[in-house]
């Protein structure tokens, strides 16, 4: 049986939050780094379990499975410097044991 989302998570969803946001841009891999090298904002380990709940609702598909490890590879391998050590924990946990 699928959880239910909690009533805050619902509000980023109906409001499209700027958490709803960077989960989206996250899924379709689709993440704007901008000029700045020095201040660039990563992906963070909360973006991706926010992206990992709307995939797993169903909500958002993306261009990405969270839970395949193949594409979850890819994606650190590609982007490595689009996301934070705790956001690459984050995205490897499941698969870790």
């Amino acid at each position: 049986m699928t959880e239910l989302l909690k009533p805050a998570v619902m509000k980023h969803i109906l409001t499209h939050s700027k958490e709803y946001q960077r989960a989206l841009k996250l899924l379709n891999v689709d993440w704007d780094l901008g000029d700045q090298m020095l201040f660039r904002d990563r992906v963070t380990a909360a973006d991706v379990i926010f992206a990992r709940q709307l995939q797993h609702h169903h909500l958002i598909i993306g261009n990405v499975n969270l839970d395949d490890y193949q594409a979850v590879g890819q994606l650190l391998t590609q982007h490595s410097q689009w996301f934070s050590a705790t956001a690459r924990f984050e995205l490897l946990k499941p698969f870790n044991g």
